[in-house]
């Protein structure tokens, strides 16, 4: 359980949760109601910000796994 609370404490992975998540629903939403509504220009917000969400996503999922591997080395050595 330690391990777990030291991963999750850390400042990247806070910093990539802080930004990627209301980027994340930002896109998603821009999706959905331009399909809905038909709008071009919310087409647009949802191209314009699926590459940073993709690039946080996978930045944060890499920190992770860093930090858990670090975290599973120190424990067993």
């Amino acid at each position: 359980m330690q391990q777990k609370a030291s991963i999750h404490s850390d400042p990247w992975l806070r910093r990539c949760m802080k930004l990627g998540i209301p980027l994340a629903i930002l896109c998603v939403l821009s999706l959905w109601l331009g399909q809905t509504m038909g709008s071009p220009a919310l087409g647009w917000i949802f191209v314009l910000t699926l590459p940073p969400v993709l690039l946080l996503g996978l930045t944060y999922n890499l920190r992770y796994l860093l930090l858990w591997q670090r975290a599973r080395q120190s424990d067993s050595g």
